[in-house]
């Protein structure tokens, strides 16, 4: 600090001092020797730029390296260079011969003392012996004169200089007083300052705008795990939490430009820990008497607040044994999910759950196990939604799943199968062996209730309807919806057996071509011999293979039978394109191109006999089904797209994908050629597919109108009833041979 204060009053020092130099040459030096007088006014000068560059790299020091001795002793030579310059004015160039101008170089070396005193004040040291030189000088030299008037004139100078060094000396000894007091004063703050911060786990930081380095206090420096009280923003920054960075950057921005307080949190995490810190930060723009602004941050690491404030909502919201919400988080969730469904007309549904035979294992095994088997079902439970479901226990052995936007009451009955799949899996419980049964009664908004707790007595009520139709079911609470779900039930169950059994079955529908007239390929079509139901079309199948899991291993066995049938055909010289659809689910499995070439290999096929059929729909995932129809077209696999037209491929895609075939969907066919529209669309499929070098086919085609202007268009390939329905295998042999020109209005082959 006493450094900080004798370097301020440089620069007016230095300015004043040569100022009186000037002149002083100017006067004195026609009276002596002006040449002398001028080369010591240039020493001076020279002196003066040294202290001026002392100052100059001591301001530019970052703040807390200022404190060196060095520093102290730069300026101490500064100044007593300085004294011998001054003094030297009795020897270089002292008027002799004119006694008037001796006593203004008296009176000059006197004002630079006295000057020297407002600066060197705060070193009464310095000032002693920057007096003391001035005054050796003038006293040898006017002693040396022996004159009455000189000895005169050492006598008052020996009185003045007295008086000012002992002045100085009590201003210089009285300002380290002060400098120590002050000092001791700040040491005692800061230590109270940074006691305080570490209880309150308080810091600070402060930016001036100008340097990319911000100020950190030493407990901020401490939270934050740096050494360092000054560091770039930069790195201030990277050790928040990339999902809050942006969020600081922005508050800090706004009291940048506005002025405006502004408060934020944040995580934030020291290099030497691994768990986030959450941070509250206060942040203010202040002004000084200069009218420069600054960015001062006040910082509280608030973990411990957050933490007791989670464990207060925990309390009060969830439930301590399982860890899932309690009766109040669950009302209170409820009622918003009405809120919303209500706005948006959307559906909702409640599956209100009760344990079977909780009682008799907390009879048997006591309590202590009872809850941990109510742990475990919690925890299987929870893991059978989706993240946008909710899950309660209500209290005892029920618990209560609410299903957000659903779009059928009946989609709640997936969740309640999944529920009831539990009682095939095991729970062992103090080596007993226990299959978890439970009874679902299911309500759904606003079906069933428009309020919370009617939706929850209509769902309590089937409940206890499940219990009396002889538990381990549900129900819900409208009879005809737990009717319809039954039956959806069995349908799956029943396609579980089907491909054990072998009760799928291929068909295939010809593809004719309006060129030839003559069938070019086939596409395999799966239907399902159902022993009771009969032949089950793939509409009603498809949809609960996909909803069970199963639609894989049905696609993998349409393609290895339509592989073994081309095969067969082939042996009879009936040389098809076989044409399979794939499901999205199927397509984009691991290894699939891999799956298919294998297949191929082994009934003795060319790639080429196969054609993959994937619906557009399917290409809303393009990334994933470019590398897919690459990798099958690498192999030499045809690639189609069905019903195109109906989905969401654009051109890109569509180029991207690299396909062979476009397929276009019998919704534009089936209204031709008399709608302007349908003609329209179907026109420029064909000549864009054409112009982009895709082979066309058109399905659905069930009147000679249309096949005539399908022909018109130069559609290659058509499929549809008008030609033939899907056969069986049989069938197709009896087809090949046969001549469709008496159907087609084709004059010439």
């Amino acid at each position: 600090m006493q450094t900080e204060l004798l370097f301020k009053g440089l620069t007016y020092s230095t300015i004043g001092s040569l100022v009186v130099a000037s002149v002083m040459v100017y006067i004195i030096g026609p009276r002596s020797d002006l040449k002398v007088a001028w080369t010591w006014f240039l020493m001076l000068a020279l002196i003066s730029l040294y202290r001026w560059a002392v100052y100059f790299f001591y301001t530019g020091l970052v703040p807390g390296s200022q404190v060196s001795k060095r520093w102290k002793l730069h300026f101490s030579i500064g100044a007593y260079a300085a004294a011998l310059a001054w003094g030297s004015i009795m020897w270089l160039f002292y008027p002799v011969d004119y006694p008037a101008y001796q006593v203004l170089v008296i009176l000059g070396l006197a004002g630079v003392a006295g000057g020297a005193l407002a600066v060197l004040s705060y070193d009464s040291r310095l000032i002693i012996y920057y007096q003391a030189i001035l005054l050796l000088f003038i006293e040898s030299r006017l002693l040396w004169e022996g004159q009455a008037f000189s000895t005169e004139l050492a006598v008052l100078s020996l009185l003045y200089f007295g008086f000012l060094m002992k002045g100085g000396y009590e201003i210089g000894k009285n300002y380290e007083e002060l400098i120590k007091l002050r000092s001791d004063s700040e040491k005692h703050n800061l230590a109270l300052l940074s006691t305080t911060e570490d209880i309150a786990r308080i810091g600070y930081w402060k930016w001036d705008m100008k340097s990319p380095l911000i100020e950190l206090s030493i407990n901020l420096a401490r939270m934050c795990g740096v050494n360092q009280k000054l560091i770039p923003m930069s790195t201030c920054l990277d050790m928040v939490h990339i999902d809050d960075r942006q969020r600081v950057k922005m508050a800090i921005n706004s009291v940048v430009d506005t002025g405006d307080d502004a408060t934020v949190e944040y995580r934030i995490k020291a290099a030497n820990d691994d768990d986030w810190v959450i941070m509250n930060q206060i942040i203010k723009r202040i002004e000084n008497s200069q009218y420069e602004h600054s960015i001062l941050g006040a910082v509280q690491d608030i973990s411990i607040i957050k933490s007791a404030e989670k464990k207060i909502f925990d309390m009060a919201y969830f439930d301590e044994l399982t860890g899932l919400a309690n009766r109040s988080h669950f009302h209170q969730h409820l009622d918003e999910l009405i809120k919303q469904a209500r706005r948006k007309k959307r559906k909702l549904a409640i599956l209100y759950i009760d344990l079977d035979g909780f009682k008799e294992i907390n009879d048997t095994l006591g309590h202590d196990k009872g809850d941990e088997y109510l742990q475990i079902i919690a925890g299987k439970l929870k893991a059978l939604l989706r993240d946008i479901d909710f899950i309660a226990r209500l209290g005892g052995d029920e618990f209560c799943i609410i299903l957000d936007d659903i779009e059928e009451g009946i989609d709640a009955s997936m969740v309640a199968d999944r529920c009831m799949a539990l009682s095939h899996e095991i729970t062992e419980l103090d080596a007993h062996e226990i299959n978890p049964k439970m009874s679902i009664g299911i309500a759904v908004y606003p079906d069933d209730g428009t309020q919370a707790n009617m939706l929850l007595k209509a769902a309590d009520t089937a409940m206890y309807s499940a219990k009396q139709a002889g538990k381990q079911c549900y129900a819900f609470y409208d009879p005809e919806m737990t009717a319809e779900s039954v039956s959806r039930l069995q349908l799956e169950t029943d396609l579980q057996k089907a491909l054990v059994n072998d009760e799928f079955e291929l068909w295939y529908q010809p593809k004719i071509s309006l060129q030839t007239g003559r069938m070019s390929g086939v596409e395999a079509l799966i239907r399902w011999q159902h022993p009771v139901r009969g032949m089950v079309p793939p509409d009603q199948f498809i949809d609960a293979a996909e909803r069970i899991g199963l639609i894989n291993k049905i696609g993998e066995w349409v393609l290895a039978t339509a592989c073994e049938q081309h095969s067969q055909w082939k042996q009879k010289d009936i040389d098809l394109n076989m044409a399979i659809n794939i499901s999205s689910g199927h397509f984009s499995t691991k290894g699939f191109p891999e799956k298919v070439e294998q297949e191929i290999t082994r009934c003795g096929l060319l790639p080429g006999d196969l054609e993959i059929e994937i619906t557009e729909s399917q290409t809303r995932n393009p990334d994933e089904h470019i590398c897919i129809c690459k990798q099958l077209q690498e192999k030499g696999v045809k690639v189609a797209i069905d019903d195109f037209g109906t989905g969401y491929s654009s051109l890109s895609v569509l180029k991207k994908l690299e396909i062979d075939t476009l397929k276009v969907d019998r919704e534009f066919i089936r209204e031709l050629p008399h709608e302007p529209a349908a003609a329209l669309m179907v026109s420029t499929i064909v000549n864009m597919s054409l112009g982009l070098g895709y082979s066309v086919v058109a399905e659905g085609v069930e009147t000679l109108d249309q096949a005539e202007f399908l022909y018109s268009l130069g559609c290659p390939l058509v499929q549809g009833y008008f030609f033939s329905k899907p056969v069986q295998a049989v069938e197709i042999e009896n087809l090949v041979g046969k001549d469709f020109r008496c159907d087609l209005p084709v004059t010439e082959v």
